[in-house]
């Protein structure tokens, strides 16, 4: 719970079944103001136009996505009390990635990142095997690199 003292102590309105539902309140990034009226609010507002951006680009779900649409409309920040037409933009952008590209447990696995296995070759394989000195680690580094002028290494 926030001292009092906190900034950032804004209160939002609350959407309690679709904060339970995705875990997190789009309130909390979707109720600001993004229109800079005075020149001290400007680097503020457009900060907070860059964390939105940021958030919605992060958004790995087609279900969020759509809660945060929800969202937008009920706090009807746009004209006429809808909703803003720049954040629904972005909003539809990221579900149509979505759809085409796949959720997040679709396209990647839980757990640790390994390689795919066509990258692994039988040159990774033996030197797996044995433990290097640095040496031979660095005789190899050398034995890789690939000359840079266009000529032979060895000799010349």
């Amino acid at each position: 719970m926030p001292s009092t003292n906190q900034a950032g102590g804004r209160d939002f309105p609350a959407f309690d079944n679709i904060e339970e539902h995705i875990g997190h309140n789009p309130a909390r990034y979707l109720d600001w103001d993004f229109l800079a009226e005075t020149y001290g609010d400007r680097d503020i507002k457009s900060g907070r136009k860059l964390l939105l951006k940021a958030r919605i680009r992060g958004i790995d779900r087609i279900e969020v996505v759509r809660a945060y649409k929800a969202v937008e409309r009920a706090l009807g920040r746009g004209p006429a009390g809808g909703p803003r037409e720049a954040v629904m933009r972005l909003l539809d952008q990221r579900e149509e990635f979505l759809q085409e590209a796949g959720e997040r447990p679709e396209r990647l696995s839980y757990g640790p990142r390994r390689p795919p296995e066509y990258y692994a070759t039988e040159i990774d394989n033996e030197r797996d095997e044995q433990p290097l000195t640095a040496a031979e680690k660095l005789s190899r580094m050398r034995s890789d690199r690939v000359a840079t002028d266009g000529g032979e290494r060895d000799g010349e």
